[in-house]
């Protein structure tokens, strides 16, 4: 009899689900011989994730933006609405690398959603860190059916260093400026012009490059404009010709002629004055409205 619960418990544990006789403990991690790590990227997104049998998935994420990002989440496939307040979180070194000590990392918030554990920046760089010295993070909590049990989530080191690199290499090549940062973009024209300027190619070639790894772009809405020098059918022509060179430029992208509408303003929505220069060039624009 013995014998049979030494192997059933055996068992579990060799499935990454371990309890004790009392279920006081249970531990989610990924065996030794098969915990993975999988690392998917582009220039506006890299990600590096770990499954966690019977549990979720640990996912780290950082975007394509103005400054430095990076984002650790903990995903659960079951979804328990009871709210836990926070889980302590600890880096502890593998059985064979005993020569290492554990690392308290302190609590971290828990929020009542399939994603219970987010965190961002320092925090999510330090598990990196951790992982990158062959600790194991762990996160424990309360169990969500009885506060006397314990449970214990722990994201594997085993195969961790070589997909790393790919995934650092990846965050490297991120683009430095976010999807916000272009879904509105001016576009400025020469008097009497509707061909691009040095300007406004730079400025396009940094849509096209965000285009060419992003394929969820729904609607680009163009809209042409112009100073008042000239009669207003004048405008009205000039204007659509400059949205329509817009238009070409995103159909080579990629995207449908369908999806793309277009309407010129003439000189009626300046957005200066027209009585200087300054201003008038400022209104020789076409208008860039992305949405997603």
């Amino acid at each position: 009899m013995r014998l049979r619960l030494a192997y059933t418990l055996l068992t579990i544990s060799l499935l990454g689900m371990s309890i004790d006789s009392d279920a006081a403990l249970r531990n989610y991690e990924s065996r030794l011989d098969n915990a993975e790590w999988s690392m998917q990227g582009s220039v506006i997104q890299c990600q590096l994730a770990q499954d966690i049998p019977h549990y979720g998935t640990a996912v780290f994420t950082s975007e394509a933006s103005r400054r430095p990002n990076m984002q650790f989440e903990l995903k659960m496939r079951r979804y328990y609405p009871q709210r836990i307040l926070s889980a302590s979180l600890n880096a502890h070194p593998p059985h064979w690398r005993h020569n290492l000590e554990s690392v308290n990392m302190g609590d971290v918030p828990m929020f009542p959603s399939s994603t219970p554990v987010s965190i961002e920046d320092q925090t999510a760089w330090e598990l990196l860190t951790e992982l990158e010295r062959g600790l194991f993070p762990t996160f424990s909590y309360p169990a969500l059916v009885s506060d006397r049990d314990e449970v214990n989530v722990a994201i594997s080191a085993v195969n961790f260093q070589p997909v790393y690199d790919k995934f650092l290499q990846c965050v490297s090549n991120l683009l430095p400026y976010s999807f916000d940062d272009i879904a509105e973009t001016q576009l400025y024209f020469e008097f009497d012009r509707h061909t691009f300027t040095r300007k406004t190619r730079d400025a396009l070639a940094r849509i096209g490059a965000w285009l060419a790894a992003d394929k969820s772009l729904e609607l680009v809405l163009l809209a042409g404009h112009t100073d008042n020098k000239g009669s207003l059918r004048y405008n009205l022509r000039l204007g659509k010709k400059r949205a329509d060179a817009v238009k070409r430029f995103f159909e080579d992208a990629g995207i449908p002629s369908s999806q793309i509408k277009v309407q010129s303003f003439a000189d009626f929505q300046p957005q200066s004055s027209n009585a200087t220069p300054e201003g008038r060039a400022r209104n020789r624009r076409v208008m860039i409205k992305m949405i997603k």
